[in-house]
């Protein structure tokens, strides 16, 4: 079975004009047409929920209803699931893409399309599908996400409301309002107070089988649903600059032995040895700083395994 590519997932919207005009930052709503994704649709576990429960091998969640958001959830077990939905708990099934190859192979294909760095064994891209399976009722309150996600409707349908983020750009955690706390990384990333409801201008979009939405990392959106909704996300992390500088510079230190020292000391209690510890660092940082003018960018990136030698030809 063919898998799709982003040139078939965003049609008939061309992956120039997305390049320059949506991605990264700017949503993007796709309306549904006549044979598009087939080959998404023909997937046999995707053609209802008891279809997609009776084939999953791993935990499924469910979210609980105290709070609408997935992240307040459980585990349980494929057979347990159903009855989680029938008591109006949104199924969340992760990984979707070791549960088929269609979605597996479509998954990475969309990946090297959108250019999106892995750096092998530590993958910084984090690629993944998600199924979310929301009963009548059920939806999530007003959130961002660190990621970009591909939204594409199976059945049923879904409102959505997105808003841009005018408080935090290119945030690197997520938040959901009524938080009652904000992860550190997060807090120094703000620029203005983030919202706790959705703004007068904000976008309504209902998602419709077929339908596909962009949903840009940092990007407000909150979901309701009226009827029974299942949907397959493609979610993607966004490595930043910062990620791959640093992940491809710590490739560069441990060739030397000196930055491959144990770091000696560093919170001990014995001021003398937290001392010469503080000092054994001064003295590497400054003579990396010696070096560093002379380190190329695409040399850090071909060594540590981020940039292919054959990509830099």
């Amino acid at each position: 079975m063919k898998n799709i590519n982003l040139t078939e997932l965003i049609k008939p919207i061309t992956t120039e004009d997305f390049f320059k005009s949506y991605w990264p930052h700017s949503h993007l709503f796709i309306p549904a047409a006549k044979g598009k994704l087939k080959a998404i649709f023909d997937i046999q576990q995707l053609h209802d929920i008891e279809n997609l429960v009776e084939t999953r091998s791993l935990k499924v969640r469910a979210c609980l209803p105290d709070y609408d958001d997935e992240y307040s959830s459980i585990h349980l077990d494929p057979q347990d699931a159903l009855k989680a939905y029938r008591n109006s708990m949104t199924l969340v099934f992760d990984s979707m893409q070791t549960q088929n190859s269609v979605i597996s192979q479509s998954l990475d294909q969309i990946r090297r399309d959108l250019g999106l760095v892995t750096g092998g064994e530590n993958d910084l891209c984090k690629a993944r599908s998600i199924a979310y399976a929301t009963p009548s009722g059920g939806g999530t309150r007003l959130h961002f996400d660190a990621n970009a996600n591909f939204i594409i409707q199976i059945s049923g349908s879904k409102q959505w409301i997105l808003a841009p983020n005018t408080s935090v750009q290119n945030p690197t955690e997520r938040f959901t309002t009524g938080s009652l706390e904000m992860s550190a990384a997060l807090e120094k990333q703000c620029h203005d107070v983030l919202l706790d409801e959705p703004p007068e201008d904000a976008i309504e979009i209902n998602m419709e089988p077929g339908c596909v939405l962009f949903v840009p990392r940092g990007y407000w959106h909150a979901t309701t649903t009226f009827e029974d909704s299942l949907s397959l996300n493609f979610t993607f992390s966004q490595p930043t600059w910062a990620d791959v500088f640093t992940k491809s510079l710590q490739e560069f230190l441990l060739t030397s032995s000196d930055w491959r020292e144990l770091a000696d000391g560093l919170s001990s209690s014995d001021k003398n040895r937290k001392a010469q510890a503080l000092s054994r660092f001064e003295v590497l940082v400054k003579k990396l700083s010696t070096e560093l003018p002379a380190l190329s960018g695409t040399k850090l990136l071909t060594e540590s395994g981020l940039l292919e030698k054959s990509d830099n030809e």
